[in-house]
């Protein structure tokens, strides 16, 4: 049993979020269950995408996490709760080498695969930090931004819509019949009571209630999964798993809300401009940006497989991907209809943790 105290002001200071890394941390949960759920990405598509598009560094920390997980990969939503990818990775890139190398030592220290060899095919993440802590945090960034693009970016409209449809079903629930009637309603092996979050699990672990608690609806967990920072520098992670169906698409119509806080404003705009190939003179004239800054972000949705360029002469036109048809809610430029995502809750978890409670521990 897993118990975390809640005092009044950790109650007080409850919130949900909405996190695009912390979904990708789910769904790289080294021991999720091989079944998946009606929107969920396959365990053996995950493993392709890290063999096949080289994530050598998320292939190895996939192989060797044990125990503690490093909390600066999943760093959290930004302060307003919205999602927003770029901010996220951001933050991930930017990681203080002291902080890094603090993480990644705890991480050695509660793994059971600490001497793991390493080849020339495989390396192990000692072979990373070898570079440096810097250059760890950006190598990181990196990978999880292309798995998160290949592998999450198509089903996110769908993704979204069911953790805000979640989130409003609680809100709903909080107003009727009070917070801890929420917090008995995420997870059958999750309970609140005598002060204190009670989730069902092999270790005996006591947390104090120091921090405040952030709540995560997944339509991608399989079951729940706590984090806990042992330097208490920043709350309780506490992910979930949705349940609820949920109604019509609110994604469709377009690049609304959801698509332009998980791109940016500048990236979604361009890919919106894009439902006819144009060149990057063009998109320059229609957006009033620079030449230099779309190629800059096309570059980047070039390489996410959202975009495709073709030359016609001393032209160069770019047009929408299929995947990114689907996330516009448009139609493909051949005239095919895209069908969207149904809303669904698919599988997965974030790391499993230790007995002494360092990080993540799922059920």
């Amino acid at each position: 049993m897993i118990s975390i105290a809640m005092s009044a002001d950790a109650l007080a200071a409850t919130r949900f979020a909405v996190s695009p890394l912390m979904q990708a941390g789910a769904v790289l949960h080294p021991h999720r269950p091989q079944a998946t759920g009606r929107v969920g990405v396959p365990r053996q598509q995950v493993d392709g995408a890290l063999q096949d598009r080289h994530l050598h560094l998320l292939s190895a920390l996939r192989r060797e996490i044990r125990g503690y997980a490093p909390d600066f990969m999943t760093p959290g939503a930004v302060a307003d709760g919205t999602p927003d990818l770029e901010a996220e990775l951001h933050r991930v890139a930017t990681t203080p080498a002291p902080v890094v190398a603090r993480q990644m030592n705890r991480m050695f220290r509660t793994s059971s695969l600490r001497g793991q060899a390493s080849t020339r095919a495989r390396p192990g993440v000692r072979d990373f930090l070898e570079r440096g802590e810097r250059a760890f945090a950006q190598k990181a960034a990196d990978e999880l931004e292309s798995f998160w693009r290949q592998s999450l970016a198509p089903l996110w409209p769908s993704v979204a819509a069911g953790i805000e449809a979640d989130i409003e079903h609680r809100a709903g629930l909080i107003a009727r019949s009070g917070l801890s009637a929420v917090l008995n309603s995420l997870h059958r092996d999750v309970a609140y009571g005598c002060g204190a979050l009670h989730l069902e699990s092999e270790h005996r672990i006591e947390v104090p209630g120091t921090t405040d608690l952030t709540l995560f609806p997944s339509p991608v967990a399989h079951s729940w999964l706590v984090s806990v920072d042992p330097w208490q520098e920043r709350g309780i992670y506490l992910i979930y798993p949705t349940r609820r169906p949920h109604g019509p698409d609110r994604t469709a119509g377009g690049t609304g809300p959801l698509l332009g806080s998980v791109l940016g404003h500048s990236r979604s705009t361009l890919l919106a401009g894009l439902d006819l190939p144009r060149t990057t003179s063009q998109l320059a004239d229609r957006h009033h940006l620079s030449p230099s800054t779309v190629s800059y972000h096309l570059s980047h949705l070039l390489r996410a497989g959202l975009v495709t360029r073709a030359r016609e002469g001393s032209r160069v036109y770019y047009r929408r991907t299929v995947n990114a048809e689907r996330m516009c809610g448009g139609r493909s430029a051949s005239g095919d209809g895209v069908s969207r995502s149904r809303r669904d809750t698919p599988v997965g978890s974030a790391p499993q943790g230790a007995a002494d409670h360092e990080g993540v521990v799922s059920a």
